[in-house]
């Protein structure tokens, strides 16, 4: 019955041979996982999988997922990828109350500014009790003057008040969660940097400010391995800090933060084994650089990169120089050079 409760299935007006091919190469292109099982497609994807295999009348698309959330999600995310390709899909399977299973609703109890650079926001909600699992991320849902929070059509598919693109949506990291009662907190912190929307909307937040939230999603913390390397700039420091604090006690490694100043630095806390260093924008440092001047074991490694898109690029290349399979490693961009610095 649980696993009814989150699947949900559609038929594709298209044979199975010319959609198998196509939904392989996209999967690929993405970076999703897929394999041939009887004839079929199954590919992974974040939080659940897509099944793909022939139909009378054509193809069809059966999605699982390990919970509401991420079926919201991924019905969300299929449907657009579908859509781009020409078709439209209609979902059979639970059509949720109108209200996305993948927000939360929750309200601003404090603002905190924790050094120059850095500004923390803390939120309550009976609905972020989940996002104890399913990943350190999520999605800020900031839309534009006076919309309405978005809701699902008969489809059971995320509607957005003036259009999806009208909605600033950045990824950011859950910093910290308490479950206790009353209520469940969750903090998370921005970068704060001239131009940036989120860097505006805090400056003038006030406790009892109605926010949503989509997620709990992504990354889930640090991969197994003998050895961790953690490079990243001030966009990458919350997410770096909660891999710390996830690898075990006797890990070993070595993580090197990028902050614009020495008031900046903040405590974390790491295994005694994973040596955490400190460098300053000010005093010239940047993240590839540190990820340069990082000694990295040839066996037993894993390493996560993260700064702003085209250092994100150059790391991949220069780590698979060094002889790290992709598996090894992770080189995520977290913004653009070209619009304003996010934070992930």
């Amino acid at each position: 019955m649980a696993e009814e409760a989150h699947r949900i299935t559609t038929l594709l007006p298209v044979d199975a041979e010319t959609a198998l091919p196509r939904f392989e190469a996209r999967a690929s292109a993405i970076g999703f996982a897929s394999a041939r099982i009887g004839g079929r497609l199954r590919v992974t994807l974040s939080g659940g999988t897509a099944t793909v295999g022939p139909a009378p009348g054509g193809t069809a698309l059966e999605v699982t997922a390990e919970d509401g959330p991420h079926l919201q999600m991924l019905r969300d995310y299929l449907t657009e990828e579908l859509q781009a390709a020409g078709l439209r899909p209609l979902w059979q399977g639970p059509p949720g109350d109108g209200w996305p299973a993948s927000h939360a609703r929750t309200r601003v109890v404090a603002v905190q500014r924790l050094s120059p650079a850095y500004r923390r926001v803390t939120l309550a909600g009976a609905d972020l009790a989940r996002f104890d699992a399913g990943g350190l991320h999520f999605r800020l849902l900031l839309g534009p003057a006076g919309a309405d929070w978005p809701r699902t059509d008969g489809n059971g598919v995320t509607q957005w008040p003036g259009g999806a693109a009208a909605w600033h949506r950045p990824v950011y990291t859950i910093r910290h969660l308490d479950l206790t009662p009353p209520e469940p907190q969750l903090a998370f912190d921005v970068f704060v940097h001239a131009g940036g929307r989120v860097t505006d909307w805090t400056a003038t937040l006030r406790p009892g400010t109605d926010v949503v939230l989509a997620g709990p999603g992504g990354d889930r913390g640090p991969r197994p391995a003998a050895w961790h390397g953690l490079v990243g700039d001030e966009t990458a420091l919350p997410v770096i800090a909660r891999h710390l604090a996830l690898l075990p006690a006797d890990a070993r490694g070595a993580a090197r933060i990028v902050v614009p100043d020495r008031a900046d630095i903040q405590p974390l806390t790491a295994p005694p084994g994973v040596a955490l260093r400190w460098l300053l924008r000010a005093e010239g440092a940047t993240p590839l650089a540190a990820l340069a001047e990082l000694s990295i074991p040839e066996t037993g490694r894993a390493v996560f990169f993260a700064a702003e898109q085209a250092e994100a690029q150059a790391a991949r290349q220069a780590l698979l120089a060094r002889g790290l399979a992709r598996s090894e490693f992770t080189a995520a961009g977290y913004w653009s050079a070209v619009t304003a610095p996010g934070e992930a």
